[in-house]
């Protein structure tokens, strides 16, 4: 299966799909579908973003030397792509809510202590 084209190749606006169809029982659902960014909807800086970042393989000195611009507003921009993607950051435990757990019954004192060792790593 070929790849669809993004950009009209007469005028360079974006191309849409108005036709999907089930290989298997020829359903066919109409309407404009996008293909920009592929499956992600995420504005085309961040896309750029992503890019770099990938081929810095995560390095933020090196997205700093590619992208020339200074670590703030590669933190910036991470910070920034995350949400556009609906990336989240994890909550992470603390001392309180260990000994909160242990003293319950939900977790035994040497997994407790296991996670305070790694909490101090």
């Amino acid at each position: 299966m070929t790849k669809p084209l993004e950009k009209c190749p007469v005028c360079q606006e974006k191309m849409f799909i108005r036709t999907l169809e089930c290989s298997k029982c020829q359903t066919q659902v109409k309407s404009q579908f996008s293909l920009s960014n592929g499956d992600l909807q995420v504005p085309e800086d961040f896309l750029s973003f992503i890019k770099v970042f990938i081929y810095a393989e995560g390095n933020i000195k090196q997205c700093e030397k590619l992208m020339n611009c200074s670590y703030p507003k590669i933190k910036n921009l991470l910070k920034k792509t995350k949400t556009a993607l609906g990336v989240q950051d994890t909550p992470k435990e603390d001392n309180t809510s260990i000994l909160e757990q242990l003293e319950q019954g939900e977790i035994d004192v040497e997994v407790a202590l296991n996670k305070l060792k790694k909490m101090n790593q």
